[in-house]
């Protein structure tokens, strides 16, 4: 089954206005969402030029806060002539599956990528409201052209204005604030997948344990290089003083506790040699499981 709009019919009522944003209703997306979106892009037939897909999520008790943790692609077909068909049993189908998985995260809102909002956005929209009846529908917008060299995502919900009792009412769009939020876990993979820009085939290997370790001690390093440099500059008037700068440093320095070097240094090597008892325990396990599924196939 597929759902169809033919906007042609009253097209100039149903005008799109865009207004700035509002501070009453917001939203966050998990970063797992933003490569679905580029995936899909990626993978879209060479004739189309945006695509769609259904965002998926948890809202607040009032719904007025809107975390978008997953997505799955449509499809769909958008044709010169303002004609717009989206296909309703896929769009039923993985809303089931997922619901088999995670049955808290429901159907907030949709995606689509562009730079800015189309009239056939307004009859899309409005399918999406049947679906997050009673809340509005969030309307995230993933710009994949990477404008500005960044992947930047815009968030609207829209608002009916016109005339009452008119037939066809306008709508206005408005853009709600949207930040990208994310774990420690994920923050670890998107710093990985970073790295993959400075080498010429443009990927890159997961690091080991030791290995992840060192970076993480040499980027620590480099951060407290920076600060020191810049005190210095400070102390030597080579560079004006900046109160806020100031009373976060200090924040930061009250957090350290106050530790002998000698005995830090034993309290460090102390954790690493735990660490290291653990990487050894685990290649143990690994190997023995190993010998003993290669002895069950020879039995």
């Amino acid at each position: 089954m597929t759902t169809d709009w033919d906007t042609n019919d009253g097209a100039a009522a149903a005008t799109v206005a865009v207004k700035p944003a509002t501070a009453s209703f917001s939203v966050s997306v998990g970063p797992v969402v933003l490569f679905s979106v580029l995936d899909h892009f990626l993978r879209r037939p060479a004739q189309q030029t945006r695509v769609i897909g259904a965002l998926l999520g948890i809202r607040s008790e009032d719904g007025s806060e809107v975390e978008i943790r997953n997505s799955f692609p449509l499809s769909y077909t958008e044709a010169a002539d303002h004609h717009v068909v989206v296909d309703t049993d896929y769009l039923n189908q993985m809303y089931s599956l997922h619901q088999r998985v995670n049955s808290k995260e429901t159907i907030v809102g949709w995606y689509a990528t562009g730079t800015n909002i189309n009239p056939n956005s307004v009859w899309i929209h409005e399918f999406f409201a049947n679906e997050t009846t009673p809340f509005q529908p969030v309307h995230l917008i993933v710009d994949t052209t990477l404008s500005n060299d960044r992947m930047a995502c815009r968030s609207f919900v829209s608002s009916q204005v016109g005339v009452p009792g008119t037939e066809h009412p306008g709508s206005m769009f408005l853009q709600i604030p949207c930040e990208v939020k994310y774990f420690d876990a994920e923050r670890s993979g998107l710093d990985l997948i970073s790295t993959a820009k400075d080498t010429p085939d443009k990927t890159v290997t997961i690091l080991s344990d030791m290995e992840s370790l060192e970076r993480s001690i040499l980027h620590v390093q480099r951060m407290v290089e920076t600060v020191s440099n810049y005190v210095d500059s400070v102390l030597s008037k080579k560079e004006k003083a900046n109160s806020a700068i100031g009373r976060f440093l200090m924040d930061v320095v009250s957090l350290v506790p106050r530790i002998d070097a000698t005995e830090f240094e034993k309290m460090f090597n102390k954790h690493l040699n735990d660490l290291l008892m653990v990487v050894y325990l685990a290649n143990l396990t690994r190997s023995q499981l190993a010998i003993a599924e290669r002895l069950h196939k020879m039995m």
